[in-house]
């Protein structure tokens, strides 16, 4: 089978094109043409067909779909860029998602159309935790990436086409370790339910051939060898980078509330259909700790320097009135 993958250089898209590859099934993708991707494509994309353009191009997106058997559409704006652009965050994640549908609707044989939806259509989530399927689609009034995905959903389920959608969850690599700007959106108390890029891109490539994954939504998690709180989380990661753990950073640096994550309840349906989930959070953590083995020692050198220095980057840490610095 031919398969659309569109971001297909992202953290999911690269583990979906390694995965759909795996399968035998040959790939093409759709990306937009900038001077990384065009890096990327050297090293990325060895035995796929690669074609650059805009989803927000319904030409574009019409060359991209013909003639494929089925689409894995992860292309999105995703936070904090999504944020500080909603108008562009709804160009590229509604409309281009729509071009992609109007383009498989013309096609002889319609492609089935995976979707890469997200947990955040369920907004927080911190005192309630436990997530279905079936639970209210209700996205955080500030979230524009939420509200996008709950809207691509709807375009999705009325278009007609063969479509399976799957919500992610949050989405851990090895490879993307760098300190995310919306750290602290997060409550330490949240429960979350990593999947490992891995599993998630085989969720994808999977769904390619599973019918009775036809006309379903999926909750994509790693299940109950994947969960722990964000808290935890912070405390074995901060260990791994030669930090000790991140009880230096008081519950006040980060939001009480207004953001998303959690259990998923109904993980194992997943699971039973797709057959992705092979990793578990001890497995991330290990790779973790290889892939910083290097600067680890370093780090501890610059422990309570490197500590301040996140503490002062919270938008929600005040100390007389201003944002101050931690106090060593």
């Amino acid at each position: 089978m031919k398969v659309l993958i569109t971001g297909a250089f992202g953290n999911v898209g690269r583990s979906a094109v390694t995965a759909v590859l795996e399968n035998n099934d040959s790939v093409r993708i759709l990306e937009a043409p900038t001077r990384h991707n065009l890096a990327l494509s050297r090293t990325c994309a060895q035995g796929c067909e690669v074609l650059f353009g805009d989803v927000r191009d319904p030409e574009a997106a019409a060359r991209a779909v013909h003639g494929v058997d089925a689409i894995c559409h992860l292309a999105a704006l995703i936070p904090p860029a999504a944020d500080r652009n909603p108008e562009l965050t709804w160009s590229v994640n509604v409309g281009g998602t729509q071009n992609l549908i109007n383009a498989a609707l013309k096609e002889p044989k319609p492609p089935r159309f995976i979707l890469a939806s997200s947990i955040s259509i369920y907004g927080d989530r911190v005192r309630d935790f436990w997530i279905r399927t079936t639970d209210q689609l209700k996205a955080n009034d500030d979230d524009e990436y939420g509200k996008t995905k709950i809207e691509i959903e709807r375009l999705l389920r009325g278009s007609g086409l063969p479509f399976v959608i799957l919500r992610l969850s949050y989405i851990v690599w090895k490879k993307k370790l760098q300190c995310d700007p919306i750290m602290f959106r997060m409550p330490p108390a949240t429960k979350l339910e990593v999947c490992h890029t891995e599993d998630t891109g085989r969720a994808f490539a999977n769904a390619v051939h599973a019918d009775n994954a036809l006309g379903r939504t999926f909750n994509i998690g790693g299940g109950p060898s994947c969960r722990t709180t964000y808290r935890d989380y912070l405390d074995r990661m901060f260990g791994l980078f030669g930090l000790k753990n991140s009880r230096a950073l008081p519950d006040s640096v980060f939001a009480k509330g207004g953001f998303h994550c959690g259990w998923y309840a109904d993980s194992d349906e997943a699971e039973s259909v797709l057959h992705f989930q092979r990793k578990t959070i001890e497995d991330y953590y290990s790779e973790v700790k290889q892939e910083t083995a290097a600067r680890r020692f370093f780090a501890r050198l610059v422990r309570p320097l490197a500590l301040s220095g996140l503490k002062s980057a919270s938008p929600y840490w005040v100390h007389g009135g201003r944002k101050t610095a931690l106090q060593s």
